[in-house]
Order: C-alpha cells, then structure tokens, then sequence
C-alpha cells in the first residue's frame, strides 16, 4: 500500500501530464474544424457541446469521487479520453467532431475534479502548497502541449493530416497514461466517509436529483459562492480567448506554429504566476487576488485587435493574459476549500466545475455568434468591455457588500475567519461555514 503522500504528488505530477496530452490536441480544434469546413458559429457551438454534458453529469461525478474515490474515477476519464481523441482522429464530419467533444467534456469533469480531490486533501499549508503546485503543473502542460501538438502539425505540408496526426499521437500518449494508472491504483485505499452516498444510488434519478440538493447546499456558504462566481467570470474570459485566439491570429496571416508557441508562452506565464503567488499571498487576501486577476484578463480581451497588429504585441498579451488567468485555479480552490469538509471536496469540486462549464457553454456561443455577425475585431471589443463592466461591478458589489477576507497563509487561518464573519449577514440568514 502506497502513502496518502504519494497520490498527492502523483495528483501533481498526473495533472501535469493530462493537460499536456489534451494540450497536444484542443488548441488545434478549432482550426481542424475550419479545415473541415465549419463556420465561426459552428465552432462556437461545437466547443459548447464539450460543457454540455458536465453540467449534468458535475454533481453525481463528484459524490461518486467521495464514495469510491478519486482514482478509480480517473480510470474512467481515462476511457473518456481515449474516446475522444480516437473520435477526433478519425472525424470526417462536423456530427463526429461534436461526439468528441462531448467525450472530452465528460472526460475532464471527471479527471480535474480527481486530481483537485486529491491535491486538496491535508492540512492548510500543506494543502495550498499542493494547489499551487498542481497548478504550476497543469500551466505547464498548457505550455508543453500546444508546443508538440504544432511541432508535430508543421511536420507535414497538408495542414488537415497534419491535426490529425497531432491527434492521433495525443491519443497514443493517453493509452500510455491509462497503462500507468492502472499500474497506480493497485496500492490505493480510498476513505470511506460515514455519509457517502452508494454508487449504485447514483445512477438512480433521485440520487441524481439528491447529489445537486446537497451540492447546492453548500452554496449558502459566502466563500464558495465567492469562489464560484469568481472562477466563472475568469473561465468564461478563459474559453473566449482559448476558442477564438487561434481563429483570429489565423486570420491575420499568423503559422500553425507560431500560433503554437504564442499558445505555450500563454501557459508558461500561468506557470511561473505560481511562483508570485506565494509572495501576494502573504501581502493580501486572496479574494483581491482573484479580483485584480480577473479585471488584467478582461483588459487583456479588449485590447486583443490593437496588440494582434505585431507579434511582440501578441507575446506581451499572452504573458499577461496567462499570467492573470493562472491564478485562478489555485486561489479559487483555496477559497472554497477553506470552509468545507474533507467529505464534501467531491462536491465542491463539481460544483467548480459546473461553474467552469456554464462558463465555456456561454462563452464560445455567443462569442461565436457576435465573431460571425461583426466579425472576431468587434467581437472581442465589445465581448472584453462586457467582462471588464462585469468584473468592476462583481468586484465592488462584493468589497462592500460581503467583505470576504481569506487569508492563504497557516497561522493567519483563524483572524481571516474572523474577518469574514464579521462581513457577514446575522445569523439566521445565513448557516455558519463548515469547519475543517
């Protein structure tokens, strides 16, 4: 039997490696579907139907998490990826294209929700240093991906066999992984919680609608709702710029390959954010890290067109855009892991996600829509200013309205509660938060 230590790190290290495979794959979606033939709408609605699925699927994935485990539940993803890049590989029309994004959905709800599980278990400090480096992992394979997946493109002269091949070698490289975690789970033993729901009760409907009851009862805490919210503004500027950016640098005469390492240099900013976390963390509360992080991204949108004009401008966007967005996913899961319990993290975890997918379902749609109209110039003019008014009103709404205070660092723990009951409304409108 294998240390709790040795799956945490391999929830690090694991998570790293998956979004490297998806990397190879995922940024090229959209220009593989353009060679078939698809419309900027069409586009927009097929990377919709990659969140479809999740929203329905977010809650009883994570219950079955707390009651089976988390790897066990990446066995399955795993499946899931295989599916989807086999699918995309062999994919002719737009109907085949569609199915593979349906199972990539399925498939990263279920893995990014186990490997948050497992980084997200422990005490405090040990917990957030296990986010962030589960973060600065997963941006680097945000970075290492799309820089094979466009080497592997630009090695041959029909760009249309080029993708495929990129999506059959990303496809390889899952089958590997399933191998490895096969391998792995042999000397896991899960924690059965007392109030864990049987899998088998799951897959009935009420214990469907029973695990979206119980998910949304954790939403009355203030710093998950916070959280979420946060998390879906940010991701909705995410799946914008991942969708659309390489359409867009497409347009204006940019290479496969190029676009490639802008991608890459995108996930080495998120990457190396991590490293300036720590010391921000120890200067202010990281609801004001999410905050300012989420308000660079959304300038980063508008100001696309103007820095699209030179590559250097195209670099220095992908810096701070990377940067800004990569924040995010360690410190929203530090704030709503914060007052939650360890037999709830499945849940919470889906909870995220919904938002996540809400937001890449949203996003890509009507983005997709407006770039059709107008063109992609005026779409991400006008798409930016509405985030950017977004994330001044979210932010001042909850400055002065919930004054949420969480602090990052051990030892600092119990005042940054303090300071967040303190913002809160009386009791009896609001539960207490869990405690750990």
């Amino acid at each position: 039997m294998l240390s709790p230590e040795f799956y945490r790190k391999f929830g690090i290290y694991g998570g790293g490696l998956f979004f490297t495979i998806t990397g190879m794959a995922q940024p090229f979606f959209t220009l593989y579907a353009q060679e078939i033939g698809a419309s900027t709408a069409a586009i927009g609605f097929m990377v919709t139907m990659r969140s479809l699925l999740p929203i329905f699927i977010a809650m009883p994935i994570g219950q079955l998490i707390d009651s089976v485990g988390p790897i066990r539940m990446l066995k399955y993803g795993s499946v899931l990826l295989i599916l989807s890049l086999f699918t995309n590989m062999i994919a002719t029309d737009l109907w085949m294209l569609s199915l593979s994004q349906v199972f990539m959905g399925a498939c990263i709800i279920i893995m990014a929700s186990s490997f948050q599980v497992l980084v997200s278990e422990g005490e405090m400090g040990e917990r957030n240093e296990n986010i962030k480096k589960y973060s600065m992992w997963m941006s680097g394979g945000g970075m290492l991906g799309p820089l094979i997946g466009g080497a592997l493109t630009a090695m041959f002269a029909n760009e249309l066999f080029g993708y495929k091949f990129s999506f059959g070698a990303a496809c390889a490289s899952s089958l590997l992984f399933f191998i490895m975690l096969l391998v792995v789970a042999k000397g896991y033993r899960n924690t059965v919680y007392a109030d864990a729901v049987k899998p088998k009760d799951l897959l009935k409907m009420k214990g469907i609608v029973d695990s979206y009851a119980n998910g949304i009862h954790l939403t009355k805490i203030r710093s998950v709702q916070f959280g979420l919210i946060g998390t879906f503004l940010i991701m909705y500027i995410q799946a914008l710029y991942m969708s659309f950016m390489p359409i867009y640098l497409n347009e204006l005469g940019y290479s496969t390959i190029l676009i490639a390492v802008i991608i890459s240099i995108k996930g080495l900013a998120g990457m190396l954010s991590r490293y300036g976390l720590g010391w921000l963390m120890k200067r202010t509360h990281m609801e004001r890290i999410l905050l300012i992080a989420g308000l660079i991204a959304a300038l980063c949108v508008v100001i696309t067109p103007i820095a699209g004009l030179h590559v250097a401008g195209v670099i220095l966007l992908a810096l701070v855009m990377g940067g800004a967005v990569g924040v995010n996913l360690p410190v929203s899961i530090m704030i709503i892991v914060n007052d939650t319990k360890d037999s709830d993290r499945g849940k919470i975890m889906g909870l995220r996600l919904i938002m996540n997918r809400f937001s890449q379902i949203l996003s890509p749609a009507m983005f997709g829509v407006l770039g059709q109209w107008f063109g992609l110039t005026v779409a991400f003019y006008a798409g930016g200013g509405f985030l950017v008014a977004s994330m001044v009103g979210f932010s001042a709404y909850t400055s002065l309205k919930w004054k949420l205070r969480t602090q990052g660092m051990p030892g600092k723990e119990r005042s940054g509660r303090k300071e967040r009951l303190a913002g809160a409304p009386p009791p009896g409108e609001e539960p207490k938060p869990h405690t750990m």
